[in-house]
């Protein structure tokens, strides 16, 4: 069955597409000519998953990264293969999205394809049965693909680029490897860092 998709709440994707629309029409000059492709007629959305936030502690902690609370809907925006964007919604607590929490064209846009890309090639991934999600750590700087199997196991995680420096973009990790990595940054940056709070996007 290899990597399926989450259904969202119906309005999310009105509400991510709203949200490409809108920076496609007002975005800075910079950004003008890339976003450009945004409004064609044939733009997309797909590849639905569901964003997960963890925080320090629970890292510090090594609490299983499976039990973090879905806190978004985020999807890829493509015209043809080629893929322009990510849209991303938050949600309540019940994970029903609630409004627009962002728009990125950053390198999380282009290293999510890739790493789709490979995983769509990978044996193993193909032969086994698993739901995308995205993590995401703020404090550290951190984002991965997590592929979440029907009795949660065996979580696998894939690290996007730019990475830390202590993971490798595009390596699958068990969630017990992913732990011992980020483990000793938690407690450092919970030691010395009073800013872990702040919001984090892609960019």
């Amino acid at each position: 069955m290899a990597i399926h998709y989450a259904s969202p709440p119906e309005n999310s994707r009105q509400m991510a597409l709203a949200g490409l629309q809108h920076l496609a029409k007002f975005a800075p000059e910079a950004r003008a000519v890339h976003l450009m492709a945004l409004q064609a007629d044939n733009l997309e959305l797909s590849t639905p998953h569901s964003v997960h936030l963890v925080r320090l502690e629970d890292l510090a902690a090594r609490r299983p990264l499976g039990d973090s609370a879905v806190t978004g809907w985020r999807y890829l925006a493509h015209r043809g293969s080629r893929v322009l964007a990510s849209s991303e919604v938050s949600a309540d607590t019940d994970g029903r999205a609630i409004g627009l929490e962002q728009v990125n064209v950053g390198p999380y846009v282009e290293s999510t394809a890739r790493a789709l890309a490979d995983l769509s090639e990978n044996e193993e991934i193909q032969a086994g049965d698993y739901e995308l999600r995205i993590l995401k750590i703020p404090a550290l700087c951190a984002v991965a693909l997590w592929l979440s199997p029907p009795d949660g196991e065996r979580n696998l995680f894939v690290p996007l680029a730019p990475t830390p420096d202590y993971l490798e973009a595009g390596r699958i990790y068990l969630e017990g490897e992913m732990l011992d990595a980020f483990e000793g940054p938690a407690r450092l940056r919970l030691q010395f860092d009073d800013s872990r709070d702040e919001p984090y996007g892609e960019d």
